[in-house]
């Protein structure tokens, strides 16, 4: 089956929304109430607001299909202000993963800041979602502080930190736009 990443567009909100109720219930259900995750999903990735992120300049949001159909979703962005560069989500649906799709968004993140001239890529990821944290741990993800994330009524520990980017090597292909089988 085919893997293609490419830049998300209006048509793949609501599809992005429902992937991400499912991604966080099964990444965050076990210490998130459910109220609070899909609350936090309807004040902050309603139709309205996703569309207002495709319309931001610093928003770069990507997804990645799997035969066609969006199995995985980040969503970039450039803080200018704070001269940084950061992946604000990377979900992939849980049926979906071992199968390379968060290493290919991961790659066009890489993309994207070396075009902005970052050396560095920033996220977080909650302390409690283990398999996130080993997964960008193996990447080289460096932690450089803990924070509280609010999420509705809940808050939970949250990692901040970064991945350095690696020094160019040989040309490489465009990411956004490869399409391969997986191996």
């Amino acid at each position: 089956m085919t893997i293609s990443t490419r830049p998300w567009s209006h048509a793949d909100l609501a599809v992005v929304q429902a992937l991400l109720l499912e991604t966080w219930l099964e990444a965050y259900g076990s210490f998130i109430p459910r109220e609070d995750l899909v609350g936090y999903l309807h004040a902050h990735y309603s139709l309205a607001k996703l569309e207002a992120l495709v319309a931001d300049p610093d928003v770069t949001g990507l997804v990645a299909e799997l035969g066609g159909v969006v199995v995985a979703y980040a969503k970039l962005y450039h803080a200018r202000a704070e001269q940084r560069f950061y992946v604000h989500q990377l979900y992939v649906l849980p049926s979906k993963q071992g199968l390379g799709l968060g290493r290919r968004l991961m790659a066009c993140a890489e993309a994207r800041a070396r075009e902005l001239g970052a050396d560095r890529i920033w996220l977080g990821v909650m302390v409690k979602n283990e398999l996130a944290v080993g997964w960008y741990r193996r990447m080289g993800y460096t932690v450089t502080e803990t924070a509280p994330f609010v999420m509705g009524a809940t808050v939970v520990d949250h990692y901040i930190g970064y991945l350095l980017l690696p020094l160019l090597g040989p040309a490489r292909h465009d990411p956004v736009t490869a399409a391969s089988s997986p191996s």
